[in-house]
């Protein structure tokens, strides 16, 4: 994996997610000023994780070339008005291009050392991919009402890769834990619940494994 990507791909995370508070989700698909908004919060968040030994003009360019691409990304969604476009597999579809255009910038900015620690970086990431991302996506597959961020929710999920770094094997247990309460008490929910762990697991399994 290259070095740089998990800066880029936290940076992506941290602006497109932990930054987007309710009024640019609910509006950068209905308003271009509200959708640059989000794109220029989202270009600072990457310049903050990128920046340390050899930032330089050529890494504010690529990083605006970058912003620039998931501007492009998004207006996709502004203007396709059709249900497809709120399927969950058009969210996988979304959320692929922009990983896609994180590994060509990455790819672009193997001179730099950024300042924060490359362990951190992958643990924060994976954090907010298990809090945010999972969530949403889980959302949209079992259609479980208005969406609504779930506070309690996000924190088991973001717990996850820090287990995992105490000891892989300690993620089979975190696993049960999370699980078995949900086959128990079969409340409204359990499939939403069942299902966005069972992603965490895997996911956590799998990007740790990658990016570390």
């Amino acid at each position: 994996m290259n070095l740089i990507f998990p800066y880029l791909f936290l940076g992506h995370l941290f602006g497109d997610y932990v930054l987007q508070v309710s009024y640019i989700a609910t509006n950068k698909s209905k308003d271009l000023k509200v959708l640059g908004l989000h794109t220029v919060l989202v270009f600072f968040s990457q310049v903050l994780f990128i920046v340390g030994k050899n930032f330089s003009i050529k890494s504010l360019t690529m990083i605006g070339l970058l912003s620039g691409i998931h501007f492009l990304i998004d207006l996709l969604k502004f203007l396709c008005k059709k249900k497809f476009c709120n399927t969950w597999y058009y969210y996988l579809f979304d959320q692929s291009l922009h990983v896609l255009s994180l590994l060509f910038i990455s790819s672009q900015l193997t001179h730099l050392e950024p300042v924060l620690p490359r362990t951190l970086v992958v643990l924060l990431s994976v954090m907010i991919f298990n809090g945010y991302f999972v969530s949403i996506l889980v959302h949209l597959i079992t259609s479980n009402g208005k969406y609504q961020r779930d506070y309690i929710g996000y924190a088991l999920r973001m717990i996850a890769p820090i287990v995992y770094l105490l000891n892989p094997l300690f993620l089979i247990i975190y696993a049960l834990f999370c699980l078995i309460p949900v086959f128990k008490f079969k409340k409204r929910g359990s499939k939403f619940n069942m299902l966005s762990y069972i992603i965490t697991t895997v996911s956590t399994m799998i990007l740790m494994g990658v990016m570390l």
